[in-house]
């Protein structure tokens, strides 16, 4: 949560009661931000999955020096 949405919550619950629905809609707004930060967290998480498993094939497999220059002839300096 920015500073500034955490200042402007700590305002209202110092206010006290009658702002309880500005509180939610903040915390509802802060949820939505956080679940979205998730999923581009979970997208990124399985791209690198995915290159650690290239990885983890091409070592086993002996061609590992492929990894630095996929398109180069063998052989090629």
């Amino acid at each position: 949560m920015p500073i500034k949405t955490i200042r402007r919550y700590a305002q209202l619950v110092s206010a006290g009661p009658g702002n309880e629905q500005e509180r939610l809609a903040l915390l509802e707004a802060h949820r939505a931000d956080v679940t979205a930060k998730l999923a581009e967290i979970q997208e990124n998480l399985k791209l690198i999955d995915h290159k650690i498993n290239v990885y983890r094939g091409r070592l086993a497999a002996g061609d590992a020096g492929q990894l630095w220059a996929p398109n180069r002839p063998a052989g090629a300096r």
